[in-house]
């Protein structure tokens, strides 16, 4: 979820919560204003009630209303004054009312009376709901129409860091363009467009300075090594070299041989690294697997293997190059590993590729993609199953290794 989906999230559940409050509050903030209104229309009926008995020295006539009732009863006791709250059903309405009465104590030709004047302040409750709901549907628009401006503002605000992210995820240290930043007014933003041009530049200078000399060191490498395999070929064609010589002209000559390997793989996994392989195109892996196998049959019969094919045809999209280089570095994993007599099964699809051959032990899962780890009967460099796993990395590709029923299983999953 993006930031400010989070941000808005948090914003209507918070609006809601500060509503409900709001809403509990302006109902219990209303409810005492009209409370209090109806204690002083009590309070002037309880004024007007001495005024009488000062005037004609004796209580007033006892009146019932539908909204207003006074009445008095003989009682005893000291003098109290108090307002409450009760609710009294009404037969007629066949419903129970709210009202609001005062109760004081009063004395007439010295017999104390306590009297009562009650009002119903139905009329008030119906005019609090109707101001509530009046106000609510307002409150409610109005916060509908404060969100909806919030989000314009927002997206206003935020768009020259999207442009920025979206030229971000389009960025390519081989290509040319650098990135597109929008000009804003915002400190941060332009800031962090300010940041980010400064370490793309400079990214793309040490790209370009690690890309020249990896194209140095292939070249100004293997050419001495091409020089010493040369001479090393007329030297071992002298007829008067001893046999110890000649055996150590062989030990040297393998170790030219495998020294120029190591670094033709090495330069390779460093062009894959700095994705110097962007071509892509339809790739039937099947083909290159059936084009690897007749390269190799000649390797293959001298080993006394057999290879099983089997499957369905599938395309993917990658560099042409990176898929050989991966089909060959597992079915050349597998042919040096095999046991004369054993089968190689290869098993193709649109969605993985899957190369087995036997094996006597299980090689180390947490390792085998390593760079540099060799099994204990292994000859090679210890380096083509990292570029196979390279190869994987760049595209999003699953590869796996396991050993089931004494059998070496590489698999590696396109989706």
């Amino acid at each position: 979820m993006k930031l400010q989906s989070h941000y808005n999230k948090a914003s209507v559940i918070g609006a809601i919560c500060v509503l409900f409050i709001a809403t509990i509050g302006y109902y219990f903030l209303l409810n005492n204003v009209l409370t209090d209104q109806v204690d002083d229309a009590l309070a002037v009926e309880e004024a007007e009630v001495y005024d009488y008995i000062k005037k004609h020295d004796s209580l007033p006539d006892e009146s019932v209303y539908e909204d207003q009732q006074l009445f008095f009863v003989k009682k005893t006791g000291p003098s109290f004054r108090e307002f409450n709250s009760l609710k009294i059903y009404n037969p007629e309405e066949k419903e129970t009312e709210s009202h609001r009465q005062l109760v004081f104590t009063l004395t007439v030709h010295n017999e104390q009376y306590v009297a009562t004047i009650r009002k119903s302040t139905e009329s008030g409750q119906d005019l609090l709901w109707l101001i509530l709901f009046s106000t609510l549907p307002m409150v409610l628009l109005l916060m509908i129409i404060v969100y909806f401006i919030k989000r314009y503002l927002e997206r206003k605000l935020w768009r020259p860091f999207y442009v920025t992210l979206s030229s971000i995820k389009k960025f390519n240290l081989s290509a040319p363009q650098n990135i597109t930043t929008q000009p804003t007014n915002i400190t941060e933003f332009k800031e962090l467009n300010e940041s980010i041009l400064s370490m793309t530049d400079k990214v793309r200078k040490d790209y370009q300075s690690l890309r020249r000399f990896t194209d140095n060191a292939s070249h100004e490498i293997q050419t001495p090594l091409a020089v010493i395999h040369s001479k090393l070929d007329i030297l071992i064609q002298q007829p008067e070299l001893k046999e110890d010589s000649m055996e150590l002209i062989e030990h040297i000559y393998s170790s030219v041989e495998k020294l120029s390997g190591i670094t033709q793989k090495l330069l390779l996994l460093t062009k894959i690294e700095q994705q110097q392989f962007s071509n892509k195109e339809a790739v039937s892996i099947s083909s290159i697997v059936n084009e690897k196998i007749t390269e190799m049959q000649d390797w293959i019969k001298s080993a006394q293997l057999n290879v099983v094919i089997h499957g369905t045809d599938g395309q993917i999209q990658m560099d042409k190059d990176l898929a050989t280089i991966l089909v060959s570095n597992l079915l050349r994993n597998a042919v040096q590993h095999s046991s004369p007599g054993t089968d190689i099964i290869i098993e193709t699809s649109a969605e993985h590729l899957e190369v087995t051959n036997a094996g006597i032990e299980s090689l180390d899962s947490s390792r085998v993609f390593d760079r540099f780890f060799k099994g204990d009967d292994s000859s090679g460099h210890g380096l083509g199953l990292s570029i196979v796993a390279q190869i994987c990395e760049q595209y999003g590709f699953h590869y796996d290794y396991e050993f089931r029923k004494d059998k070496h299983i590489f698999t590696v999953w396109f989706l």
